[in-house]
């Protein structure tokens, strides 16, 4: 099969894009000068004339190519754009990051390091305002609907990277790494650039008309031959690592046989001096001249490239007209072992140069000579988070000028884990060295990200419940400063309008807790009644609002109330948009128009909307939706508060620096949020309602007015004066975790004699020691129980603590467990999961907590195939909900694709490995299920 071609005619029509990132100015790290230069090149060689796979305008550069000055980086918006990249792109991804890369102290888990990032005392979570290889950016790449991604690294500990490169099955992905595992590569030089990048530079903009087009799988050959003749730090061997899934992908082309046609550039190779580099206009991307000079005119040319590249190593030296000098060491390469030595005893290790690619999608950066921007963290509730997005995309782009003052980074987390996190703001800066033995541990930094300059809540109550219990300490860490509210939207109770069941007509509003028994009624035709389902109250404020409405009702108590919104058919969902997306995807359950759903008002009228097409100027449906999505209409209650988006400003103690600055910044995008109408409009097209604050009105060309929504919505918002205030909101939360009663927790422990051989059997920290201590998270009216994955005489497994109601003391049950030998069989694990989960959804019917817990090394699942993995994670999903937590006893063993992963993301539950405190994070776990999950 031929490389994939971005360039050729059946690609053409597709988005191609790649975002360059590189981070060349640090506030705790050394600065990486080089950086700057790398990022110049690797822009140059991606859309070179004649050679480059790209177009410029298919570029998106952070910090953006700074010229004369450094630019800072922030972590969330590399994030935002590789995830922009992933959804948008359906052609060739590439992505370039050049920066720091950092590992832990036991080589695993690369984190590639920011402007802002910093290394801390805490041995489990060590890296602040970084990105994680593992758990954020690989774990984005492998949703990307691209034809291709490729990703370059070149970076300190980039050859770590192939300990979690793991693409879907079926996906297209090369991984280039600027050195093997573990080794740490020089600086660079701020001249020429780092000699990973300059050298990939020479590779892609050198090819005449007579080379061979630049594939993947040449490049990596061509350019380990190019850093053959250099060193890594410590004189270490300088060899580019790489891992491929798929074909092949061609990242440039042959030249033209004489050259570009240039115009006052002088002839063709002089472009390429030493160090390998061409010179460019100061004007950037677009500045004059355009495309870098080609070097070679001739196929003599080409050949004395390739004979360079071939002998460097056998001769140990540069040739004046070989890539080996396009790669020559920097003079003033800076040694770097002492800083290696200190930051491992920090428990991380620091690369002191490198550059890493990551390719993605954008519209460009500010021009050569700009000052960095300043970055605004906007922290917002699950549901409006797509929404205050759309609106920060649409403020930065009102700046037409040619360099950009400010950058916004949205992003969201559980409500109930900010209010924590504000009601212990400390640790927000300053994260606990340590996690108490209950495994209750608090890590904002972790849960949520970098402290941020705006909170906006979907309501005002929230905040209430931050200043409710919040410390002194707290308050005097973080101020919050309401600047008021910028949109409105009531909750609802969505209900199906299908032929013959005609709901109350939407006028009507009730309590909350009569609505919902009116829809639970049968109908007086025998019409069967309605499933209601509603998000999980943990994730965002209006389900704990609506959750709070009913509770609050005096002759219902919380479990009972629990038992009419769950059903096995759709687990609980984190955000309303996720609850309308699960019911769209009828191959998954049957209740689109059997479920009536307490969401937002605005997320109901956006599904009942037809596709984009459908009505001239009106807003589409969301992508997810389909065609068997019943049509809903809106209940709304009088106990339940309108969720206002409330606009507060968060100000930190001790940052100081650039305060005034960001004060007005802040104020700035408020009053625009609030005032402007390109603001009101972002909202308006996504189901909002905006006026004067406290008066929410319905504006027009809204899709509450569009014809999909009439008589579905009520044009004049009901009055809602509900009595509720914080503490009611908290105790809530207390007794929603408390009411689903004693939990189910079974154990499946691999006591294979693999175990025993890789020392993760027995003593502390290890498979038997963690099982037992973390069992002190298990109530006395709880079920339990261990299994041994080894087959026994009669089954798949062996029993050291029989499924079934614990013993009042825990002491027989741990020791137990403590006598579990290892055994002289391979273990089950298929049959094991497949037995476990049938054993914890057998007997006890209804809303119960369930949980699955799989302790292994990995080696007897290592090969499983695709589709029996595929199989067990539709067993774990179809059916009463079990919570699948695993816990790997290797370095790796949660990489996205395998089996660990897969289970623990279908069932919403969590991955363990060598990287977490496995004795406090499986305790954690464990707790969560049942009585000890009521705090």
């Amino acid at each position: 099969m031929p490389p994939y071609n971005a360039r050729a005619p059946q690609n053409r029509a597709k988005t191609h894009r790649a975002v360059l990132i590189g981070v060349d100015s640090y506030t705790h790290e050394p600065d990486l000068p080089a950086v700057a230069h790398s990022l110049r090149l690797i822009e140059e060689a991606l859309t070179a004339e004649g050679t480059g796979v790209l177009d410029p305008g298919e570029l998106f550069i952070l910090p953006g190519p700074t010229g004369s000055g450094p630019g800072t980086v922030d972590p969330l918006e590399a994030l935002r754009e590789i995830r922009n990249a992933r959804e948008q792109v359906d052609g060739l991804l590439v992505v370039y990051f050049a920066g720091h890369g950092l590992v832990r102290a036991d080589g695993t888990d690369l984190h590639l390091l920011f402007s802002p990032s910093r290394v801390i005392a805490d041995p489990h979570h060590p890296f602040v305002d970084a990105l994680s290889w593992r758990d954020q950016v690989m774990a984005e790449l492998r949703l990307a609907r691209a034809d291709w991604v490729v990703v370059v690294l070149d970076c300190c500990f980039a050859g770590n990277a192939r300990l979690d490169f793991h693409p879907e099955e079926q996906q297209n992905f090369a991984l280039l790494m600027a050195a093997e595992q573990g080794v740490e590569i020089p600086p660079g030089d701020a001249a020429t650039g780092t000699d990973f990048t300059v050298g990939l530079h020479r590779l892609l903009t050198g090819r005449t008309w007579a080379s061979k087009p630049a594939t993947f799988t040449r490049l990596v050959g061509e350019i380990r031959e190019a850093m053959a003749p250099l060193k890594a730090v410590h004189d270490h061997r300088w060899i580019p690592g790489e891992r491929r899934h798929g074909d092949d992908v061609l990242l440039a082309i042959p030249g033209r046989k004489h050259g570009r046609e240039s115009e006052g550039d002088g002839p063709s190779g002089t472009a390429h001096e030493a160090g390998g580099r061409s010179e460019r206009s100061a004007t950037g991307r677009e500045g004059a001249g355009g495309a870098p000079a080609q070097p070679g005119e001739s196929e003599t040319g080409s050949e004395a490239e390739a004979r360079s590249a071939g002998s460097a190593q056998a001769e140990g030296g540069t040739h004046a007209a070989g890539t080996a000098q396009a790669v020559a060491p920097a003079p003033d390469r800076r040694p770097s072992s002492r800083r290696h030595r200190a930051l491992c005893a920090a428990l991380a290790l620091v690369c002191f140069a490198g550059a890493g690619v990551l390719l993605s999608v954008g519209d460009g950066g500010p021009d050569r000579g700009c000052a960095p921007p300043l970055e605004l963290r906007v922290l917002v509730d699950p549901d409006i988070r797509p929404t205050v997005q759309k609106a920060a995309d649409v403020y930065l782009d009102r700046d037409t000028g040619d360099c950009r003052a400010v950058g916004i980074s949205v992003y969201t987390g559980n409500s109930t884990d900010v209010v924590d996190a504000f009601q212990a703001a400390p640790l927000w800066q300053a994260p606990p060295a340590s996690c108490p033995p209950s495994g209750d541990c608090l890590l904002p930094q972790r849960d949520l990200g970098a402290q941020p300059d705006v909170w906006i809540p979907a309501a005002s109550i929230t905040s209430l419940r931050v200043l409710a219990e919040q410390s002194a300490a707290a308050g005097t860490a973080a101020k919050l400063d309401s600047l008021g509210s910028v949109a409105y939207t009531p909750m609802v109770l969505a209900v199906p309008t299908e032929a013959g069941r005609k709901p109350d007509p939407a006028d009507r509003p009730a309590p909350l807790a009569d609505l919902v028994a009116g829809v639970r009624d049968g109908g007086a035709d025998g019409t069967e009644p309605y499933q209601v389902l509603r998000p999980d109250p943990e994730g965002g404020d209006g389900a704990l609002l609506s959750t709070t409405a009913l509770y609050g009702t005096d002759d219902r108590r919380p479990t009972d109330v629990e038992a009419v919104l769950t059903d096995d058919r759709l687990p609980p969902q984190p955000t309303a948009r996720d609850l309308m997306c699960g019911l769209a995807d009828g191959s998954r359950n049957e209740l689109e128009d059997r479920a009536a759903v307490l969401i937002p008002e605005q997320t109901m009228a956006l599904f009942n909307l037809p596709s984009a097409s459908g009505e001239t100027g009106a807003v589409g449906r969301p992508a997810c939706a389909s065609d068997i999505l019943e049509h809903r209409a809106a209940r709304y209650p009088t106990d339940v508060p309108v969720l206002d988006l409330p606009f507060f400003r968060v100000t930190w103690s001790g940052a100081d620096r650039d305060a005034a600055a960001r004060e007005q910044v802040v104020r700035d995008f408020y009053d625009w949020l609030a005032e402007a109408p390109e603001a009101r409009a972002v909202f308006v097209r996504d189901g909002f309602r905006t006026g004067p604050s406290g008066k929410p009105s319905l504006p027009a060309a809204s899709p509450l007015t569009a014809k999909a929504n009439e008589g579905a919505v009520s044009l004049l918002l009901p009055p809602s004066n509900p009595p509720t205030s914080a503490s009611e909101v908290t105790e809530t939360l207390r007794d929603y975790r408390q009411a689903l009663g004693p939990g189910r927790v079974l154990y499946l422990l691999d006591d294979s004699t693999s175990m025993e051989d890789n020392r993760v059997w027995s003593g502390p920290g290890r498979a038997k020691d963690l099982v037992a201590r973390s069992t002190a998270s298990i109530g006395p009216d709880d079920t339990f129980g261990v299994w041994g994955l080894s087959p026994g005489d009669a089954a798949n497994h062996t029993e050291p603590v029989p499924f079934g109601r614990p013993d009042p003391d825990p002491g027989p049950a741990r020791e137990a467990i403590g006598r579990a030998p290892a055994v002289n069989k391979n273990a089950r694990v298929l049959d094991g999961l497949r037995d476990g989960l049938s054993e914890l959804r057998s007997g006890q019917e209804g809303p119960v907590p369930r949980l699955l817990v799989l302790v292994t090394d990995d080696e007897d699942s290592a090969d499983l195939r695709g589709e029996d993995v595929r199989a067990l994670v539709e067993t774990a999903t179809d059916g009463p909900p079990v919570r699948v937590v695993t816990v790997s006893l290797r370095g790796g063993g949660c990489a996205p694709g395998l089996l660990n992963h897969r289970l623990a993301e279908a069932t919403g539950g969590r991955c363990l490995d060598a990287a977490d405190d496995l004795a406090t994070e499986l305790t954690a776990e464990v707790a969560k299920t049942g009585t000890g999950d009521a705090r």
